[in-house]
């Protein structure tokens, strides 16, 4: 392969925006979300005890595992990698769109990289960007007929996260042909064999230790509010600007649906099936988020399936005015907490508003990106005071840590020799091991709120009775 040939050269430039767009971000941390320190903290125990810890069940293993392997480096290294992987995904994207001859194939490939969730995972440690890199790469292999790697890759990115299992659906309507069954069983079996050997060997080590009781998930606190399900799914997906621009193109498209239905409008080349097993994508994970809807990672998968959607029905210059939206949509227009705490910091001219007893912000000058990046600052700074004030405690203290506590314990790491004897952190803890820890002669504190989702996660009415805020 030739890298000075004219050909490759938007490609390399992709790489290049997308990678460096990132490196700004890389240094706050493992990033804002609990489970990205909770990762941290799993391979640092795999790492210490040779033990495969999952940070969270049904577990993540390839992105884990190889985590545990380089313990010990910076969390810039760590969340560099997620910084790679996305520009990966970004050019795998880009091969896709070019491999159906899709004509707008580099705006279409950065508007994915800087759709705000796509963006902002890819600044820290997680595990969403590894898996949409690993189900685009198994998409490429499926378009050029590898259906070997094909397999191989859906089953990394089923090691990465189970969910992506979904995508055999959509994968099998792409290259099932009419007339056409042994063929078509040939190829089913190509990718089923090598997904079905890579995934299983991803997850033998839970299966060891837990057997199939590793095949759950955690949702210890309620459902929640149908606004902030709303939210995550579609705002903080996509942001405040992507939001208008799609809410414009589908007015756009109900206006010319006769024309779409005679075929009028369709410049992108873009066949049935392949939007067919987009729309699929889409009701697949948005069904698996309705579940458990806590993050607006989840839906990281869709994006490129909604950018292949719009592309189908919109003119040239509908979807590049589409595409121009999502880009700039991770730098202006942020929504966040005001939580002093928890919260990102924003500018004089930003508007408060209260959604389902929390108060937020609207900063047309402050994009996702930079609000997200602050509020690591700010939780960090927090995590180190609570450290800072814990280390002076001289009497049998317990602190229920909750959201905090991955993040408090990944931080106290390199001080491990210098933590406070006196003091245990917890991270939800149940009415009988708070009486226990009483009757030894413990206090038990809480970090702010955590009194409430401690007595949701054991769906009880006692923190309060025994413990007092720290």
């Amino acid at each position: 392969m030739n890298f000075s040939d004219r050909k490759y050269f938007p490609f390399i430039v992709l790489f290049l925006v997308v990678f460096i767009s990132r490196l700004p971000f890389l240094f706050a941390g493992y990033g804002v979300e609990e489970d990205s320190w909770g990762i941290a903290l799993a391979g640092f125990n795999t790492a210490t005890t040779e033990v495969y810890e999952p940070s969270r069940f049904p577990g993540h293993p390839v992105h884990e595992f190889i985590y545990s392997f380089f313990w010990g480096h910076s969390p810039f290294f760590y969340n560099a990698s997620s910084a790679l992987f996305s520009a990966i995904a970004t050019i795998l994207f880009a091969l896709i769109l070019k491999e159906l001859k899709f004509k707008h194939f580099f705006i279409a490939s950065l508007a994915l990289a800087f759709t705000p969730v796509f963006y902002i995972s890819s600044t820290y440690t997680i595990d969403f960007i590894w898996t949409i890199a690993f189900i685009l790469v198994s998409f490429y292999a499926l378009l050029k007929n590898q259906f070997v790697l094909c397999g191989i890759f859906l089953g990394l990115a089923i090691g990465s996260r189970i969910t992506s299992g979904a995508m055999l659906l959509p994968f099998l309507i792409i290259f099932w042909e009419k007339n056409a069954f042994q063929e078509n069983i040939k190829k089913g079996l190509k990718i089923l064999l090598p997904l079905i050997i890579v995934a299983f060997i991803s997850y033998l080590p839970l299966i060891n230790q837990f057997g199939f009781g590793f095949f759950m998930y955690y949702d210890q606190f309620p459902y929640p509010s149908m606004a902030k399900v709303f939210y995550k799914m579609i705002p903080g997906v996509f942001g405040f600007l992507g939001v208008m621009a799609i809410g414009i193109c589908i007015v756009s498209i109900f206006i010319n649906r006769n024309k779409i239905v005679k075929g009028e409008l369709f410049e992108s080349g873009l066949s049935k099936k392949i939007i067919l097993s987009s729309f699929i994508v889409i009701v697949l994970f948005t069904f698996s988020y309705f579940r458990l809807p806590q993050k607006s990672g989840y839906m990281i998968t869709i994006i490129p399936f909604v950018i292949l959607i719009f592309g189908y029905y919109l003119n040239s210059k509908l979807f590049n005015f589409l595409c121009s939206a999502l880009i700039l949509s991770s730098f202006f227009f942020g929504i966040n907490l005001t939580d002093k705490l928890r919260g990102s910091n924003y500018s004089r001219l930003a508007l408060m508003f209260t959604v389902s007893g929390q108060e937020l912000f609207f900063d047309p000058i402050a994009g996702p990106i930079f609000s997200d990046y602050s509020k690591r600052v700010q939780k960090i700074k927090y995590t180190d005071e609570v450290i800072d004030m814990t280390s002076h405690i001289n009497t049998k203290t317990v602190v229920i840590a909750g959201w905090w506590y991955n993040e408090i314990l990944v931080t106290m790491i390199p001080q491990s020799n210098m933590q406070n004897s006196f003091v245990r952190f917890e991270s939800y803890v149940d009415s009988e091991k708070m009486k226990k820890y009483i009757a030894d002669g413990y206090v038990i504190k809480y970090l702010p709120e955590q009194n409430i989702y401690n007595d949701q996660m054991f769906k009880m009415d006692f923190t309060n009775k025994v413990a007092i805020e720290f």
